[in-house]
């Protein structure tokens, strides 16, 4: 048995070092390939295959076009060799090179070096053919292209040696009588040309009509050869290699995606790295199947969440490759900016007050009283969770608009305030924080009537019993028991307010009240000069997203309470008695105000013609917003892209949750942790971060490079919304006993066979939540758009705040209100599709 153990803990080990060994040898090969890309001078790394796919067609141009079609004019290929270097150099412009480039070959091998130069060389760059004439060439008849050959070849002969004089060269009489014999639109194509230029134009010619059309050298090889390699030096070398033909498959990988096995090998060290330090750990040395999806996980994340945000980092600090905090001191003592950070701070303080202040009262009497339509009132306050808070922003600024806000106008007549603005003014830090405020509550909402709907009574009983009053056993007793929920609703609403971007740039930027999510929009705007500045401010964000992930733990660790005890309970439901009425109708005041007038404030906009009147005045009421938004194909593209980008990041979010509650709930194994913290800290990191980082770095910089693409939107959408599906899949797995798992396996099922049959069907309803609350944030989200969207990637959300900000009003009114219908109605058809069971 020990030989046995032995022998796999050295079977175990010798893997583990095969892998650091293939790690080594990918990065050192990328690293090698990289250098030679470098040496290249070639502007895309894609440039080695497209050097390798014009080496094979050259040589299949040469084998079956060229050399038969000399061979069949049964004129001496000679005068081509000699003046190979005056043809080459006539693209060149480089004569050494092109003395190099033919020097040590004679007789077949030069014959065949001399044409594959020519033919890579003047397929690419040579002298200029309309499309149509090029169909006239490649539809000549054989004898037709010999006469062409035999031209070529008596304009080679005659022309000029080095230094001798091009009139009157010997072979000259041959050329005039050639050109007397050349085909249309040959003859037309060197009309006018001497010397080594019309030679040049003969070659053109004989090389587009052997090649047919792109029969050999194709034109989509051309035009990736041209764009993936820009300079007439980095040309020369991609055509000698193409004569060459060295570049064999495994070179040409290794020089095209360098950077690429650069990264795969660090990843490849790294997991071998930690999968020993767990054996280690774990005494077992048996390799697990499970670690394999850990480390899929982990390096993901890594690439796409880690590495980015390390590198912003390092381009802040590190501006110019040394150490130096010149931007960050000319940054942070910058007014404008030092009055952002304020503003941000002052804002999402306040925001995280206010909303925590009203969510825990609210979510007692919704969750823990016998209020009148608490459950009514409860999908009502999380209707805003499901509203992109931009919308809300654009509903106050009608409303509190100082000039002409609804209120304004309505507060003004009733107390004769005359026609100046006020007595609300929206344009302003408070009122910043009200509507921060108002969209940011259910965050914490959410989180406190979750805790208490699964409190156990005990404590509250027991309070009641000794003769507390209600209220004082809320204080007493409740308040204390839910800090845990009450202090992460707290801080998620601090966080979201603070990395919040389409409030602060409806509202706080036309009054001059800056955050620092509008300042980093302002420097992106400013193009590469602006983007270190924009990271310099991002860091604040990061350092602040940090903080409050640390903080959030050490405090939740203080305060830990046991509020779901082992047997079934249920929250005793608080009779308000004489408060009951008095109580409810205060939650009708709040609804009003914060959720159905603004709403109902966008509705009524969307049907105006002109904003300054009411919807009832004569000729107002119009239809043709709902008309446009559902008939124009811009905004039909972009909500064609906001649905299937939101489904991508939820679809693959809700695997990776599934498989990541199983890790965290069914097994005890090493390294589960890991991915659990990276999802976590993707979560609390800003958006305007994250896509900040992935600007920087997935350009190319690490192998990788999606940018202006959708992935990389998906991706920046998984980071950040992924903790959401996460934690409700991984609570309804903490639900599911594992023993009806462990009966199913004795009965003789397989672990598949249970999964499926017993653990799947019992979290499907949160399976299909945690789907939602991935989906519904991407679906609306404004932010990370704003920076990572490109022509073919628009959002419905960027195309709304577009609308909003520079088209029409009412138009961005009437996709509000479409995008609220959508969200309610697909939670509507989830809640149908559950039984009833999900519930955010």
């Amino acid at each position: 048995m020990e030989k046995a153990e032995r022998r796999g803990a050295l079977r175990c080990r010798f893997i583990l070092a095969l892998l650091i060994a293939l790690g080594i040898a990918l990065a050192l090969g990328g690293l090698w390939g990289d250098r030679q890309y470098t040496r290249a001078g070639f502007t895309q790394e894609n440039a080695f295959s497209v050097v390798h796919s014009l080496s094979g067609e050259v040589g299949r141009l040469y084998q079956n076009g060229i050399l038969p079609t000399l061979t069949a004019s049964g004129a001496d290929a000679g005068p081509l060799e000699a003046a190979g270097v005056s043809l080459l150099s006539e693209v060149w412009q480089n004569q050494t090179r092109a003395e190099e480039a033919l020097a040590g070959f004679s007789g077949e091998a030069l014959r065949e070096r001399t044409m594959k130069l020519l033919a890579a060389t003047y397929t690419v760059s040579g002298p200029s053919i309309r499309a149509s004439q090029r169909k006239q060439l490649a539809a000549l008849s054989p004898e037709e292209v010999s006469r062409i050959t035999r031209s070529l070849l008596a304009a080679l002969s005659g022309q000029p040696g080095e230094g001798e004089a091009p009139a009157k060269a010997p072979g000259a009489e041959a050329e005039g009588a050639e050109a007397a014999d050349l085909p249309e639109p040959a003859k037309a194509l060197t009309a006018g040309l001497e010397g080594t230029k019309r030679s040049a134009m003969l070659l053109q010619i004989f090389l587009t009509a052997v090649n047919e059309n792109g029969r050999y050298i194709t034109a989509d090889t051309v035009s990736e050869f041209k764009k993936a390699i820009r300079t007439n030096e980095a040309r020369i070398t991609g055509w000698i290699w193409a004569a060459e033909g060295l570049l064999n498959p495994v070179t040409r990988l290794f020089c095209s995606a360098g950077k690429t096995f650069v990264l795969l090998g660090v990843l490849m060290i790294l997991d071998a790295v930690l999968l020993f330090f767990w054996l280690r750990a774990d005494r077992s040395w048996r390799l697990d199947l499970r670690w394999a999806a850990i480390l899929l996980i982990a390096d993901f994340l890594i690439v796409f969440q880690v590495l980015p945000m390390v590198h912003m980092l390092f381009r802040a600090l590190f501006p110019d490759g040394r150490f130096s905090l010149n931007v960050i001191t000319r940054l942070y003592t910058n007014e404008l900016n030092l009055g952002a950070l304020i503003n941000t701070l002052v804002a999402a303080g306040c925001t995280m007050v206010l909303g925590t202040a009203l969510a825990f009262p609210l979510a007692w009497l919704v969750g823990r009283t016998n209020l009148y339509g608490r459950k009514f009132f409860r999908g009502l306050f999380i209707l805003s969770y499901m509203v992109p808070p931009y919308v809300g922003a654009m509903a106050w600024l009608r409303l509190l608009n100082p000039n002409v806000g609804d209120l304004n106008l309505l507060l003004r007549a009733l107390f004769g305030l005359g026609d100046g603005p006020g007595p609300l003014n929206v344009y302003s830090l408070p009122g910043l924080i009200w509507v921060l405020t108002s969209f940011y509550y259910p965050y914490a909402f959410i989180t406190i009537s979750r805790a208490m709907e699964k409190m156990d009574p005990t404590l509250e009983e027991a309070s009641r019993v000794a003769g507390a009053s209600p209220l004082k056993t809320v204080l007493k007793i409740t308040l204390p028991m839910t800090t845990p929920a009450l202090v992460a609703g707290a801080l998620l609403v601090f966080i979201s307010a603070a990395s919040c971007y389409g409030i602060p740039s409806i509202i706080g930027v036309p009054g001059r009240v800056h955050t620092v999510t509008t300042r980093i929009i302002d420097y992106v705007g400013r193009g590469s000069d602006g983007m270190t500045d924009a990271m310099g401010l991002g860091l604040f964000l990061m350092a602040l997203a940090i903080l409050v992930l640390i903080l959030s733990d050490v405090l939740a660790a203080r305060k830990q309470y046991i509020t779901v005890s082992g047997k079934s309970t249920r929250p005793n439901i608080v009779d308000l008695r004489k408060w009951r009425k008095p109580l409810t109708a205060l939650v009708v005041l709040f609804a009003l105000i914060v959720i159905v007038i603004p709403f109902a404030t966008i509705l009524t906009t969307s049907f105006k013609t002109d904003l300054g009147k009411s919807l009832l005045a004569p000729g107002n009421f119009t239809l043709s917003q709902w008309q446009l938004i559902f008939s124009r194909e811009e905004v039909l593209s972009c909500l064609k892209n906001s649905c299937l980008f939101a489904a991508a990041a939820a679809t693959v979010g809700i695997l990776i949750a599934c498989v990541m509650s199983y890790l965290l709930q069914r097994t005890r194994i090493r390294g589960r942790r890991l991915p659990d913290f990276l999802i976590t800290l993707g979560s609390s990191t800003p958006s305007v971060v994250i896509a900040l980082s992935l600007i920087l770095s997935m350009r190319g910089n690490f192998g990788i490079d999606i940018y202006q693409t959708a992935w990389i939107i998906i991706i920046a959408y998984l980071l950040k919304y992924l903790m959401m599906g996460m934690r409700t899949v991984v609570s309804a797995m903490s639900q599911v006993h594992a023993s009806l798992e462990e009966s199913s396996q004795i009965a003789g099922a397989s672990w598949g066979r249970t999964m499926l049959r017993i653990t799947g069907p019992l979290i499907s309803p949160s399976v299909a939540a945690g789907w939602f609350l991935i989906f519904i944030p991407s679906f609306y989200e404004l932010s990370m758009t704003t920076l990572l969207y490109a022509n073919g990637t628009k959002t419905i959300g960027f195309e709304l705040y577009e609308y909003w900000t520079f088209t029409s009003q009412p138009v961005a009114c009437a996709m509000a209100f479409a995008i609220l219908l959508f969200v309610v109605g697909l939670n509507f058809v989830l809640n149908r599709l559950t039984k009833g069971e999900f519930s955010i």
